[in-house]
């Protein structure tokens, strides 16, 4: 058997004695591409990155088998139970040797049947096309399940400006627009235009983090924390 899944906060071998029955269960989102068609030409114009600047994907599918070694006769109700839980619900799915990252998207649960000794159940996602960090930087770092060697700690809260302070946001393949929450009189620098940010909420579509560093410049007096999840392929 391979490695556990937990769903929503549920330890699938804790909860139900349900590990995984093959280890590869999730796979790469479809990418989206448009090409049109040169009327007395060869070929075709690739227009897939026109719109969007970048690569853009369809939502993947996570499939999940998972071997149930319940007693025979917990089977009935742990079935219902998986059912309340997870059948066509929203699903958060954080896989044990992948801790850092979460996928997220809809759930639905088929093929269930009793064996001799164990049942069998899939639970298939619709899930987002990018897998998210486990922790934004906004939220408490968790130590426990924290990669030292390729784990990257975010933490861009309660930032203290007095004149000038810079802040590189390491980014990833999914470009985010951050939520800045300003206390004070600050304006913010990003790729050579000055904004000025105002006390509470800033969300400034302009400002994109891409893949790469992306160098944030803020002038003032206050503080700002800049809400920040990375997403990967």
């Amino acid at each position: 058997m391979y490695p556990s899944v937990t769903i929503n906060g549920i330890d699938m071998f804790q909860t139900y004695h349900a590990p995984l029955r093959e280890l590869h269960s999730v796979q790469p989102p479809e990418v989206k591409s448009f090409f049109q068609e040169v009327p007395g030409g060869d070929g075709s114009i690739d227009l897939s990155e026109t719109n969007s600047g970048r690569p853009t994907y369809k939502r993947r599918e996570i499939t999940m088998k998972f071997q149930c070694e319940m007693p025979m006769n917990q089977w009935s109700a742990t079935v219902s139970n998986i059912l309340r839980e997870f059948h066509g619900k929203e699903g958060k799915v954080i896989f044990e040797d992948d801790p850092d990252y979460y996928y997220i998207g809809r759930m639905a649960v088929s093929d269930y049947e009793r064996v001799v000794r164990a049942g069998t159940f899939t639970i298939t996602v619709n899930a987002e096309p990018y897998k998210y960090e486990l922790v934004s930087s906004l939220e408490p770092w968790l130590w426990d399940p924290f990669n030292f060697r390729t784990g990257l700690i975010r933490s861009y809260g309660d930032l203290q400006v007095e004149g000038t302070r810079e802040l590189v946001i390491p980014g990833t393949e999914r470009w985010i627009i951050p939520v800045m929450e300003v206390a004070g009189s600050l304006s913010l620098t990003f790729e050579g235009v000055t904004y000025p940010l105002k006390a509470g909420r800033n969300k400034l579509y302009d400002v994109v983090i891409k893949d790469g560093d992306n160098l944030l410049i803020f002038t003032g007096n206050g503080t700002v924390s800049v809400d920040y999840r990375g997403g990967i392929l």
